[in-house]
C-alpha cells in the first residue's frame, strides 16, 4: 500500500466521521426538541394542578409511557411519594432519581466530543502521509523535472488538515449547543421534582 493510498484512505475515514457527526447531530436535535417540549408539558401539569389531590394519578396517566428523562423522573418521584416515606427520605429519593436520570440527557454526545478531538489528528495524519509521498516521489527522481507536481502533491496533502479542522469546528458548534440543552433538561427535571416534593 503506497502513501497516496493511505492518504486517500484517511480522507475516506474523515468523510465517514463527518457523516457520523451529521447523523448524531440530527438525531440529538430531534431528541432535544421533543424532550424539552415533553418536559414543559410535565412542568405545566405539575404547576397548574399542584393543589389537586388527584395530581399523582394524572401524572402517572399522562407521562408513564413517555421517554423523556423529565417524565421518567417525575413518574418515579410520584411512585415513591405514594409510599410512606418521611420528607427527609423523599429528599434523598428525589436526589437519587435525579442522579440516575441525569446521564440520559447527554446520551451520544461523547461521540461528538471524540470527533472534535480525533478529526484534526486524522487530518494531520493525512497531510503527513501526503507530504511523505510527495518527497518520496521527488527523491526517486519521478518528479525531479517537475517541481510543480511536487507542490501540487503537498497542496493536496494540506486539504486533509483543513478538512479535519472543518469537521472539528462543525462538531464543536453543535456539541456546545447540545451541552446547553442538556443543562436545560437537567434544570427542568430538578425543578419539576423539587416542586412536587415541596407540595407534599
Amino acid at each position: 500500500m503506497t502513501f497516496t493510498q493511505i492518504h486517500d484512505l484517511v480522507m475516506y475515514v474523515m468523510i465517514a466521521v463527518l457523516l457520523l457527526a451529521t447523523y448524531v447531530i440530527i438525531e440529538r436535535f430531534i431528541f432535544f426538541v421533543s424532550t424539552l417540549k415533553e418536559g414543559k408539558a410535565v412542568e405545566n401539569l405539575v404547576s397548574s394542578h399542584l393543589q389537586d389531590k388527584k395530581l399523582h394519578g394524572q401524572i402517572i396517566d399522562a407521562f408513564a409511557s413517555k421517554a423523556s428523562p423529565q417524565a421518567q423522573a417525575i413518574c418515579e418521584v410520584v411512585k415513591a411519594s405514594q409510599d410512606s416515606h418521611t420528607h427527609e427520605q423523599m429528599e434523598y429519593i428525589v436526589q437519587s432519581i435525579y442522579v440516575a436520570k441525569k446521564p440520559l440527557a447527554g446520551t451520544r454526545l461523547w461521540i461528538l466530543d471524540t470527533i472534535i478531538t480525533m478529526s484534526p489528528l486524522l487530518g494531520l495524519l493525512g497531510t503527513i502521509l501526503g507530504i511523505i509521498d510527495a518527497f518520496h516521489s521527488l527523491s526517486s527522481g519521478n518528479a525531479a523535472a517537475d517541481p510543480a507536481a511536487v507542490s501540487r502533491g503537498i497542496g493536496t496533502a494540506l486539504y486533509a488538515t483543513g478538512f479535519g479542522i472543518f469537521i472539528a469546528l462543525y462538531a464543536m458548534m453543535f456539541f456546545n449547543y447540545f451541552s446547553n440543552k442538556v443543562e436545560q433538561i437537567n434544570n427542568q427535571m430538578k425543578l419539576i421534582s423539587l416542586t412536587l416534593l415541596g407540595a407534599r
